[in-house]
């Protein structure tokens, strides 16, 4: 009996974080029309938000598709001039403010948080490319296997890049290390290496340490950064653009754009898509501020201050993972 009590507590609780979230998503779509921004027929602007200016190769996703912004009278002109267009259907209540927007990502995040945290185990793939020292890396494409419970494991395995190489990291390791075997013919004559996670030589090819791996470690930080944007209540504006498919997922797009690095000292703009079915992120491209941007187009500074580019595809919550796809004993990661 002492033992059952506590998990019908949890249960309780679960069940009652659902329904305020599920209440509070509810509210914001019946008090405020959260219809993209520029639907209504009004100004709109084709600047590009693929406009990175990098070139990615396979198998990194395709870029995102132009999407129209407030503010471009000659895209509202060329709208007005095609009469194939369709009239915009009339809108109802107002538009989500700011605040009031970032405010409803938040609760996305949060929901996607909580059904991540109750899933044990996934595969997915994760496509990555960042900035480090200045540079940006080469793009590299990952299978993921994570593990959220009974403890924290991940193991990876590079498709591209170094092509083979492998990591594993499990919160069951006394030592707190990872361990890693490259990739090609080095994998086959290097033994497989342990590093402290957090050591220069771990991070010397990433921005964040695996420690952080998979959707919910990036979900985690998104929401810190959006709890602080409504804490500042200024000096940002959100904007919830058209839904966009990415790997056949209906995804909600957010812009997040800040006035100055007062108010995110990294970031200055950020694109995300959230999967409107379980409310996780599938891609976040992260722009940081720029040393001298006098004279650059929108295009030739997203392209300078691109610093994190992430998204998951081919992510399985069925597939079946035992403890053995978490250990370095299993024969076939030969580690």
């Amino acid at each position: 009996m002492p033992c059952r009590r506590p998990r019908r507590s949890s249960r309780r609780s679960n069940a009652l974080a659902l329904c305020v979230t599920a209440i509070s998503v509810g509210l914001l779509y019946t008090s405020f029309d959260p219809a993209p921004a520029g639907e209504n027929g009004t100004s709109l602007t084709t600047t590009s938000l693929s406009s990175s200016g990098v070139d990615f190769e396979v198998p990194l996703p395709v870029d995102i598709v132009d999407m129209p912004l407030p503010g471009d009278t000659d895209a509202a002109t060329v709208a007005a001039d095609d009469s194939s267009t369709a009239a915009a259907p009339a809108v109802r209540g107002s538009y989500l403010n700011d605040q009031e927007t970032i405010r409803f990502s938040l609760l996305l995040l949060q929901d996607g948080a909580r059904m991540l945290e109750s899933v044990e185990r996934y595969t997915a793939a994760f496509h990555k490319q960042e900035r480090i020292n200045g540079d940006m890396t080469e793009a590299q494409s990952i299978d993921l296997k994570i593990q959220h419970s009974p403890h924290f494991a991940v193991y990876m395995k590079w498709r591209n890049f170094d092509k083979g190489r492998q990591v594993l990291y499990s919160d069951e390791y006394e030592d707190g290390n990872m361990v890693v075997k490259l990739g090609g013919l080095k994998g086959r004559f290097i033994p497989a290496v342990k590093l402290n996670p957090l050591s220069g030589q771990a991070m010397a090819e990433s921005r964040h340490p695996i420690t952080q791996a998979g959707i919910l470690g990036m979900l985690k930080e998104m929401i810190v950064h959006r709890q602080n944007d409504l804490k500042h209540g200024h000096g940002m504006k959100c904007t919830r653009l058209p839904n966009q498919e990415f790997d056949e997922r209906d995804c909600y797009c957010f812009l997040y754009e800040y006035d100055s690095p007062e108010f995110s000292e990294l970031y200055r703009k950020s694109v995300v898509l959230i999967d409107t079915r379980r409310n996780i992120p599938m891609l976040v491209r992260n722009y940081t501020w720029a040393v001298e941007s006098e004279g650059l187009s929108t295009e030739e500074l997203d392209k300078l201050t691109l610093i994190e580019n992430y998204s998951f595809t081919e992510v399985d919550f069925d597939r079946e993972l035992v403890a053995t796809d978490f250990s370095r004993e299993n024969p076939k990661y030969r580690m």
